[in-house]
């Protein structure tokens, strides 16, 4: 089997499969050889190369979006976007929150239009005073709670999702550990997708799984994720990573791989919508159709059922990788703690 490319390449890679009209970098703004510095044009792309993996990929798309929306309403009303006028950025945030855009979604927007300017050497739009009045004013008008939160599965739950796929297809084994893996090692869609073969690690009591890269490691330090063995066979995610791993192709890659026809395993990974899309899928032909399940669910219901049944809030947040024990708090445990605690039980209702 053809050797992974160097991480280098892998940047350089997805650099040029990135939309140019939507790059952040131009190599014809980066200093060459005519300009008096001795760079040549392989020089220049390394350097845009590296400049761009400071963000993510997921990022860059969020940024590209927003300016792509300040562009299109600039286009409308006859203006130029770059740069950007303080009070016309103001109407457009005020336009799109009448329009019922989520107040997260045009904190997005301003930050991508922030960074271009910032990449164009330009001030800071969003920092000026009336744009700072209209997003602290669409803040409370409009909360920055999310509208819809992913249902979090209890493990009875995620047991009927689970029994009524077909365990005798190649497709069914492997959307159960998909569904085991992810809800018992608490990990995001994203990381399930990106987990290699090479990244499970075999212990005595269980795995554990190796997280190269993650939201809150995007320096790609390491982390270490254990799943310990089910007491039931049917919820025991370690038998059904084993019975998935007996039908996935034998070699190295990528941990879970599309499906074909139901019963023909190939290497190709899967994405994060994927995965979702899994989770969603699975969950509605169980009969949860109507009820918000996500791929999200799956790491929203073992935080939440770890708390019910008395993990401390260190261990989960070990477990999940929260960096902010305000979202783990506010989030998962306090609706868990406030279903268990309600004095509504007492009233004799």
């Amino acid at each position: 089997m053809t050797p992974p490319d160097p991480p280098f390449v892998r940047a350089r890679r997805r650099r040029r499969e990135w939309v140019m009209t939507n790059s952040l970098i131009r190599l014809e703004e980066l200093p060459l050889a005519d300009a008096g510095v001795a760079l040549t044009a392989a020089d220049a792309e390394r350097i845009a190369t590296a400049m761009e993996a400071e963000l993510a990929p997921s990022t860059r798309e969020t940024y590209a979006c927003g300016w792509r929306q300040w562009a299109r309403c600039c286009e409308g009303r006859g203006i130029s976007p770059l740069p950007a006028q303080p009070e016309a950025l103001a109407a457009f945030l005020a336009e799109r929150a009448e329009a019922g855009l989520h107040f997260a979604t045009l904190d997005a927007y301003c930050s991508g239009i922030a960074h271009r300017h910032g990449q164009e050497g330009l001030p800071d739009p969003t920092a000026h005073v009336v744009v700072r009045r209209v997003r602290r004013g669409l803040r409370r008008i409009m909360g920055v709670a999310p509208r819809r939160q992913a249902h979090p599965l209890t493990v009875a739950e995620l047991g009927k999702v689970v029994s009524s796929i077909d365990a005798t297809t190649t497709i069914g084994k492997r959307d159960r550990a998909i569904l085991l893996v992810g809800y018992a090692s608490a990990m995001r869609p994203g990381e399930i997708s990106a987990l290699n073969v090479e990244d499970v690690l075999r212990k005595p009591t269980g795995v554990l799984l190796a997280i190269r890269r993650s939201k809150t490691d995007q320096e790609a330090r390491g982390q270490l994720v254990g799943i310990a063995r089910g007491q039931n066979a049917l919820t025991d995610p370690i038998r059904a990573l084993d019975e998935w791993l007996k039908v996935r192709p034998a070699e190295p890659g990528a941990l879970f791989t599309r499906v074909f026809y139901r019963n023909h395993p190939t290497a190709e990974r899967i994405g994060p919508r994927a995965i979702s899309r899994t989770v969603q899928e699975r969950a509605d032909a169980a009969g949860f159709d109507g009820i918000p399940v996500s791929g999200h669910s799956l790491r929203a219901g073992h935080a939440t059922t770890a708390a019910v049944n008395g993990a401390s809030i260190d261990r989960i947040a070990a477990q999940t990788r929260h960096r902010d024990l305000g979202t783990l708090l506010n989030h998962y445990i306090r609706p868990a703690e406030a279903m268990m605690t309600t004095t509504s039980r007492d009233l004799g209702l």
